[in-house]
């Protein structure tokens, strides 16, 4: 019975104490709502945790932060400081924001690293960004809000490791659908938004050597195509030679007996293109590039900014390989089985020149974005071809060059507010 009495008054004690606590804490400042149509972020501050409540922390510190952000459909990302990171909480969409201070302190070289560090994005290949591990089919890249088409033939996802970091203002990661952005993506959209204006002058110039311990200082095949293949550009060595050229003026079948057959394949096949040399000690992987940006001030209340940059990189990949073929239809026999090795140099040259005016509230882009892409293959494979009557040995030798190029150039427009009303205007032409 005494126990009784003794816990309830432990309880009324409680109550009384309770209230009184209560009223001496102070109640969390929460920030101020989002604009209607906007997407709130919110970023964990570095020092918030570490800051003393009897000292507290610099006003400028606690300042919101408002990304460059190019989207269509007029929202505006912001970016606002706290103590936890819950964007569902705050977003009626799955997004992740970089910030150009986020991804210089990711301390990698291109975007496609970058984008390494947000939850649900996977790089395959080489710089190909997956947004929650689905293919290319389901993703979707923009660059200022506009599509970007791939320099990829047979793929729809952009190669992101072509855009260096210095010279990205934002990326944004939208994982689930909004009207605002095209309905052909099913898993996801990268956005990225280029630098427009600089805050300051900058000129960056780097270089990268790499060892391949299976590629570097060991075996492989080239050959010598054209002198300049070097560059990923050829000299008008794989030009249509003029025997080719004529036949196809000439619209006759081979098979006619009117066609010289000989002079086509003397010219097309030759020592230049078809000969393959052993390199026993293939060189490293190595690459440069180069960035600045500028501005000026234009009258009063407008400024000019000016960003370029270029790089180039060559890799070789060395690979062995065996491929055969079956002559009938339960694959028990076999008509073809080679050993080939396979040595690839690929060759890439980007550049990116852009120029932004900002007057006011207003913003006017123009981006002009360039990559050329080229593989020089070089195939060599020893085998064995079986007929119905005999079994042959065979060395075969293989060369392929195939260079591809996108070139992009677009104009955003971006007017807010007027008359109440925000404009956004985009047009571009990609090749």
């Amino acid at each position: 019975m005494s126990n009784r009495w003794q816990l309830a008054a432990l309880l009324l004690t409680s109550a009384i104490v309770a209230p009184d606590m209560a009223l001496a804490q102070s109640a969390p400042s929460s920030p101020a709502p989002a604009p209607p149509g906007s997407v709130a972020v919110e970023e964990e501050a570095a020092d918030a945790a570490q800051t003393d409540p009897a000292n507290p922390a610099d006003p400028a510190a606690t300042d919101q932060v408002q990304p460059e952000v190019s989207i269509p459909g007029g929202e505006d990302v912001i970016v606002v400081r706290g103590r936890r990171t819950n964007i569902q909480r705050n977003s009626t969409q799955v997004v992740n924001v970089l910030t150009s201070e986020a991804i210089a302190k990711t301390g990698e070289g291109d975007i496609a690293g970058a984008l390494q560090r947000v939850t649900g994005l996977s790089v395959v290949g080489n710089g190909f960004v997956y947004v929650r591990g689905l293919g290319d089919r389901y993703s979707l890249a923009l660059l200022n809000g506009s599509p970007l088409p791939s320099p990829e033939p047979l793929k729809r996802v952009v190669p992101l490791d072509l855009f260096p970091t210095n010279v990205v203002a934002s990326s944004l990661v939208q994982k689930s659908y909004s009207v605002n952005f095209p309905g052909e993506f099913g898993g996801g959209v990268i956005n990225l938004t280029t630098k427009s204006i600089p805050e300051k002058p900058f000129l960056t110039i780097g270089g990268s050597v790499a060892y391949d311990s299976e590629v570097t200082g060991n075996l492989g095949y080239v050959y010598y195509g054209s002198k300049t293949d070097w560059t990923g550009y050829d000299s008008g060595f794989r030009d249509i030679p003029p025997a080719l050229q004529a036949f196809f003026d000439g619209g006759q079948r081979l098979s006619s007996g009117l066609v010289d057959d000989q002079a086509i394949a003397s010219q097309l096949v030759n020592a230049n293109n078809s000969l393959l040399q052993r390199n026993t000690n293939m060189p490293a992987n190595w690459g440069a590039a180069i960035s600045g940006g500028t501005s000026f001030d234009i009258g009063s209340d407008a400024t000019l900014g000016v960003i370029a940059t270029a790089g180039y990189s060559t890799r070789f990949r060395t690979r062995d390989t065996t491929q055969q073929t079956a002559n009938s239809a339960d694959l028990s026999t076999l008509e073809t089985d080679f050993q080939r090795v396979i040595t690839d140099n690929r060759v890439v040259l980007n550049g990116l020149v852009g120029f932004g005016l900002e007057f006011g509230a207003q913003k006017i882009r123009w981006t002009n974005l360039y990559i050329h892409d080229t593989l020089k293959q070089a195939r060599l494979g020893v085998g064995t071809r079986q007929t119905t009557s005999s079994v042959a040995t065979l060395m075969q030798q293989d060369t392929a060059w195939f260079a591809r190029q996108l070139a992009n150039t677009q104009i955003v427009g971006e007017f807010r507010p007027i008359a109440n009303m925000t404009l956004d205007l985009r047009g571009g032409y990609a090749n």
